[in-house]
C-alpha cells in the first residue's frame, strides 16, 4: 500500500519536502556521528560546541519527525483536499507542533555555530569573541516571543488546531514577528559564515588550506539564503490556501536547519579526511615544524586548554584542529 493510499491528504509539495528533509537529515546525522568520533578518538577540542550541536541536532530531528507527520496529513497539499479527506484537524495540530520545535531549533543552531567559532578563536581576538556571544544571545532572546506567539494567537489556545474555531485565531502578529526574527536569523547566518574568514586571514599557512577552510566554514551563507526565502514564505500562513503555501516555508526551513548543522560539522571532522587530501592542502607549519606539533600534542594530552604557544625562535604557533597540524601568525 502506497503512502498516498494510506494517507489520502499526502500530496502536492509534501513528497518533495519529505524527501529533501530526510536526505539532508541523513547527511547531517552522519556528520554528527563523525564529529563525536573525532572528539572521542582524535582530539580533545570542541566539547562545548559539540554539546550545543547535539542539542540543535536533537531539536531539528524532532522538528523533522513532526514535519513528516504533518506532510502525511496534508502539509504541502491543497487545503481543499485536506478538508475533503477529513484531515484538517491533524494537519493543524501537527503543523503547529512542528512550528514550535522549529522555532527552538533555529536559534539553537546559531548558538552552536557561535560556540564552535568561539572555541576556534580560543584566546584570540576578544572583539570577535564578544560579537559571537552577542549573536548567540540575541538569537535565543529574540526567539522567545516567537515560540510563545505560536500558542497564543488563538483564544482559547486549543482553537489553533480546531477547524471549527479558526475564526478565533489571529496570525497577523505572529507572521509579522516572523519577518523580524527571520531577518535576524539570516543576518546571523551571514555573519557566522564570514567571520571565520577574518580569523584565518592573519594566519601564515598554505594558501590552498586557508581558502579550503574558509570555503567550508562559509557554507553557512546557504543557510542565510534559505532563511530569507522561508521568511518570505511566512506570508502564506495568511493565504487562502495555507497548507499548500506553507509547504514552501517548511521546505526552506528544513534546508536552513540542516545546512547549519552540516556546515558547522564539516570543519571539525576534517582530520578524518586530511590524509586523503594531504598532497593538495597541507599546513605549512605541520610540514616544517613537526616537533613543535608533538610538543603541543603532549601538552594538550595533559589537559592544557591553550590554542597557541611560542617556540624557541619566537614564532607564535597556533594549533589547527581541522588540519591536525601547526601554523603560525605573521
Amino acid at each position: 500500500m502506497s503512502l498516498q493510499e494510506r494517507y489520502p491528504a499526502y500530496g502536492g509539495r509534501g513528497p518533495a519536502d519529505l524527501r529533501l528533509g530526510l536526505g539532508l537529515g541523513a547527511v547531517a546525522t552522519i556528520f554528527m556521528i563523525l564529529r563525536i568520533y573525532v572528539r572521542l578518538r582524535v582530539n580533545k577540542f570542541g566539547t562545548t560546541a559539540l554539546i550545543w550541536a547535539l542539542v540543535a541536532w536533537l531539536l531539528t530531528t524532532i522538528t523533522q519527525c513532526f514535519g513528516v507527520i504533518s506532510i502525511l496529513h496534508g502539509l504541502g497539499n491543497r487545503i481543499a483536499i485536506v478538508e475533503e479527506v477529513g484531515q484538517l484537524h491533524n494537519y493543524l495540530l501537527f503543523t503547529w507542533i512542528t512550528v514550535f520545535f522549529f522555532n527552538m531549533a533555529i536559534p539553537t543552531g546559531k548558538v552552536a555555530v557561535a560556540a564552535f567559532l568561539i572555541e576556534m578563536n580560543g584566546q584570540g581576538n576578544p572583539k570577535i569573541r564578544r560579537s559571537l556571544i552577542a549573536v548567540g544571545a540575541a538569537n535565543i532572546i529574540l526567539s522567545i516571543p516567537q515560540i510563545l506567539l505560536a500558542w497564543f494567537q488563538c483564544s482559547p489556545p486549543n482553537a489553533l488546531w480546531d477547524p471549527l474555531r479558526q475564526d478565533q485565531c489571529n496570525h497577523v502578529t505572529s507572521v509579522r514577528y516572523s519577518y523580524f526574527i527571520g531577518a535576524v536569523a539570516a543576518l546571523s547566518d551571514f555573519y557566522l559564515a564570514i567571520i571565520p574568514v577574518t580569523m584565518l586571514v592573519p594566519l601564515r599557512m598554505d594558501r590552498k588550506l586557508k581558502w579550503g577552510l574558509s570555503f567550508l566554514m562559509g557554507l553557512g551563507v546557504f543557510a542565510g539564503a534559505a532563511a530569507i526565502v522561508r521568511t518570505w514564505a511566512a506570508k502564506f500562513i495568511l493565504s487562502d490556501d495555507p497548507s499548500y503555501g506553507v509547504g514552501i516555508l517548511f521546505r526552506w526551513g528544513e534546508v536552513e536547519e540542516w545546512i547549519v548543522l552540516i556546515s558547522m560539522s564539516i570543519p571539525p571532522v576534517w582530520p578524518l579526511f586530511r590524509p586523503i587530501t594531504k598532497r593538495f592542502i597541507k599546513s605549512a607549519g605541520y610540514s616544517r615544524s613537526p616537533k613543535n606539533y608533538m610538543a603541543y600534542d603532549k601538552y594538550a594530552s595533559r589537559g592544557g586548554s591553550r590554542h597557541s604557544w611560542p617556540d624557541s625562535r619566537g614564532h607564535h604557533h597556533h594549533f589547527c584542529f581541522f588540519c591536525q597540524g601547526c601554523i603560525w601568525y605573521n
